[in-house]
């Protein structure tokens, strides 16, 4: 399975055809469903600065939530916004799990919710247009297809749908590691070491911003660190210190205590529970939570840990031939973490099999394997495969057979395991890592 497209397809004539009739398609259906878009995450990321700034509270929304959601139901009251009536009814209640640092950088929205929410609608398109771009040049698209594909994404991608309707920032994260994996890949170094430590340091303040990205930003930090060494990576972790201390410097100041990172923890403590509505009813499509739910043997942490050694045990099993080669583990690895889509994918996929939280957007993450899988000669077909069957059972023409049908178990079944065809393909990568090592010590000197 290749990338590569028919000649006429190629050309800037058919690129630039497609590329209107694709971006017409998406503006007409964006201003159709801008109505009636949910936005119950962006009314919250809108709402709580919204009452801090209209309040001047000295308490967080952490140890008030209440008391934020009943500010912002007497706006909504008063407002006379149909549109944020709509979000209001589904959100009458505030579950604050985002971070101080995270609620402070969206204080620029406007507290029009209408124009916020159009806004912040627009940076989303952008950001993912940008990431989807990116990722596909790194995969040496030609321009042209490179847009019109990353506009069909953004038709076809059930996860982005969802990003623009509830008003989440998956969108965003998605651009900025599509930015530093082309920095990565391409090696957009400048050779000055306190310049190319910014790639830890603002991989740092990008899980202050959302820590759902945690294993993601570790796994490059470990690529950053195998290529570049450990003298560049330890100045890059000290001025990590320093803008992830700056990140929560800023967030402690906005709402004026230091505290609030003690509360915000406290608060977020709580996703353990299956009583709080984090759960798989409530469309959380984690497995450890499904199994906390199920089994309640463990919290969602423990199966997290579980899970986590499992996909360890099995990714070194692949890199030491079942156990047969164990030398060449230490090869295998820095071989595997030094390409930084390997390093990203097995991030994403350890995010998708521990955390606690998995949204059905957060699957925009999948678009980090699948494009690395389709179409790379060092991957097999059946690779190719996965990620294709993954992108069509998260795709909207899949999604809406489903709807259609009334298979509502099979698609809460469907978007739960969508991203474990993911697997063999990236850990096969770790096994021709293997192969690759053992090659080059039979090879003579």
């Amino acid at each position: 399975m290749s990338l590569e497209f028919p000649k006429i397809l190629r050309s800037n004539f058919a690129g630039v055809a497609i590329t209107l009739v694709l971006a017409a398609i998406l503006a007409a259906k964006s201003l159709a469903d801008f109505p009636y878009q949910f936005g119950i995450d962006f009314y919250h990321f809108w709402g709580v600065p919204l009452v801090k700034q209209k309040t001047s509270t000295a308490r967080s929304p952490y140890v008030d939530p209440d008391g934020y959601a009943r500010v912002l139901n007497q706006l909504t009251a008063a407002s006379g916004d149909h549109k944020l009536s709509y979000a209001n009814h589904f959100r009458r209640k505030i579950e604050p799990t985002a971070t101080p640092f995270f609620y402070a950088a969206l204080a620029f929205l406007p507290a029009d919710y209408q124009a916020a929410q159009a806004l912040f609608a627009i940076i989303q398109y952008l950001a993912a247009g940008l990431g989807v771009y990116l990722l596909l040049r790194l995969r040496d698209l030609s321009r042209w297809p490179a847009i019109w594909i990353a506009l069909l994404t953004e038709l076809s991608f059930n996860p982005f749908v969802l990003d623009i309707k509830f008003g989440n920032v998956n969108s965003l994260q998605l651009a900025f590691l599509a930015t530093v994996l082309h920095v990565a890949v391409r090696k957009r170094y400048s050779g000055k070491v306190m310049v190319d430590g910014l790639f830890i340091a603002l991989l740092a303040v990008f899980v202050i911003f959302k820590p759902n990205t945690l294993w993601i930003a570790a796994a490059l930090a470990l690529h950053y660190w195998l290529v570049r060494g450990a003298r560049c990576f330890l100045v890059g972790a000290a001025l990590a210190v320093l803008l992830g201390g700056l990140a929560i410097a800023y967030g402690a100041w906005y709402f004026k205590h230091l505290s609030v990172w003690l509360e915000w923890l406290h608060y977020v403590r709580g996703i353990g529970s299956i009583a709080l509505p984090f759960n798989f009813e409530h469309g959380n499509q984690s497995l450890t939570m499904l199994l906390a739910q199920l089994a309640m043997s463990y919290g969602p942490t423990g199966y997290g840990v579980l899970i986590a050694l499992s996909m360890l045990v099995a990714l070194i099993a692949t890199m030491t031939a079942n156990g047969r080669a164990p030398s060449r583990l230490g090869t295998a690895l820095r071989k595997s973490f030094a390409d930084p889509w390997c390093a990203a994918s097995l991030g994403v996929l350890f995010t998708f099999a521990t955390s606690p939280l998995v949204w059905p957007y957060y699957h925009l993450f999948a678009l980090l394997p699948i494009f690395w899988l389709v179409g790379n000669a060092e991957h097999s077909n059946k690779a190719a495969w996965g990620a294709v069957i993954c992108y069509g059972a998260l795709s909207r023409p899949v999604i809406d057979v489903l709807l259609a049908g009334e298979c509502y178990g099979v698609l809460r079944v469907t978007m739960l395991l969508a991203w474990l065809p993911l697997i063999p393909g990236v850990f096969l990568y770790g096994a021709s890592s293997q192969r690759s090592c053992a090659a080059k010590a039979r090879a003579p000197a």
